[in-house]
């Protein structure tokens, strides 16, 4: 069979239908525009929203934010086999490994994948942040941490971190963090997980695969590098010169989309949070170097910055620590995939697409006595 098209990289193949999001025209989940989610929409709220199809009502909102606080608990073997992970492990290695140890200890093991799905996307939600939170305490020393019923997703994850209740600012800062990060129509981890979740897998599987390629750095893990790049770019009165001097051949952390050509919305969003924490954390300078290089940039590339930019200064201004960076973008990024999965297993069939072969054909076959 000849197959005539070829795409590489699936490059502007629509290769599925999907009402979570959509990024025409800058971004909406389910129909609601992000800007709306992110200034008005606690994250819980976005969460019932990805997962059910509708923004909740006061009391649906109290079920699901009571439902979670009860699945934000580790199983006590499974947090014993992760307290034995080496201590060197990457934070997102470490994260998988966890998540595939949850699966042995979910109590819809063997359930079909629309019965279990819906619950175990919650109990996901709810322990991935755990996950975190106990590496980073394994590491420290410091015992391990429960969620507070009494405050939201985005306090608890903060308190999880670092130990203290953030600020209101802090709060909704990360709240904001988490509610953009959350979905990003068919990104390649998406993606990946729609595959898994195509072959009627279970939840887990499906979740491991859009995790496993999310962790490759030309998947958008560049997170760590940001801060890097920023900090290398010197005070404000530098930058100029600083840019000047990047290889024109040279990938920016923190810059360009395949997507948004001139701006991603997220990042846009996120900007007012960094300079409202850093005049809060007297980090003014840093902030006014951001700035300085996206102007540079966009002058000399027109390479706009996507949403690691901002992200990554957020999180560092809350004092998450650098190699963090990616796993709480994960904590959000969760709930994205585990509707993608169950939207897929749902309503699409298996991914199976073809390939373009491009090797060697008809070779006569020459017995092993006769070779060499």
């Amino acid at each position: 069979m000849t197959v005539e098209l070829y795409h590489p990289g699936l490059r502007g193949v629509v290769v599925g239908e999907t009402e979570i999001s959509c990024l025409e025209g800058g971004l909406q989940y389910r129909g609601y525009c992000i800007y709306d989610l992110a200034e008005q929409a606690s994250f819980c709220e976005v969460l019932h929203l990805l997962l059910y199809d509708e923004l909740p009502s006061q009391d649906e909102l109290a079920d699901f934010r009571c439902i979670l606080t009860e699945e934000a608990e580790l199983p006590e073997q499974a947090l014993w086999m992760f307290e034995q992970l080496p201590l060197h492990s990457q934070p997102l290695e470490a994260v998988r490994t966890g998540i595939s140890l949850l699966a042995h200890f979910d109590p819809q093991p063997d359930d079909d994948f629309q019965q279990a799905a819906e619950l175990q996307a919650v109990r996901l939600i709810a322990r991935v942040p755990l996950l975190v939170a106990a590496w980073d305490r394994q590491r420290t020393g410091e015992p391990a941490a429960t969620f507070d019923p009494d405050y939201g997703f985005a306090a608890n994850l903060l308190m999880l971190l670092r130990g203290r209740t953030p600020t209101l600012l802090e709060e909704r800062a990360m709240e904001a963090a988490l509610i953009v990060s959350a979905e990003q129509e068919f990104n390649a981890a998406a993606y990946a997980a729609r595959v898994a979740a195509s072959t009627r897998s279970n939840l887990y599987s499906a979740l491991l695969a859009g995790l496993s390629t999310v962790m490759g750095p030309a998947s958008g893990g560049n997170l760590a590098q940001v801060m890097h790049l920023l900090q290398s770019a010197g005070r404000p009165g530098d930058v100029r010169e600083w840019v000047a001097d990047l290889p024109a051949d040279r990938g920016l952390p923190g810059f360009g989309h395949p997507v948004y050509v001139d701006c991603d919305p997220r990042a846009a969003i996120l900007e007012r949070y960094c300079s409202e924490l850093a005049g809060d954390r007297g980090q003014r300078e840093l902030e006014e170097t951001a700035d300085a290089v996206e102007r540079a940039l966009w002058e000399t590339r027109r390479l706009p910055p996507n949403v690691d930019w901002p992200l990554a200064r957020l999180l560092h201004y809350l004092d998450v620590p650098g190699d963090l960076h990616m796993p709480v973008f994960v904590c959000a990024r969760v709930a994205g995939w585990c509707a993608h999965a169950i939207e897929q297993a749902r309503d699409g069939e298996t991914i199976r697409p073809r390939a373009r072969y491009r090797g060697a054909v008809d070779l006569p076959f020459t017995p092993l006595y006769e070779r060499g």
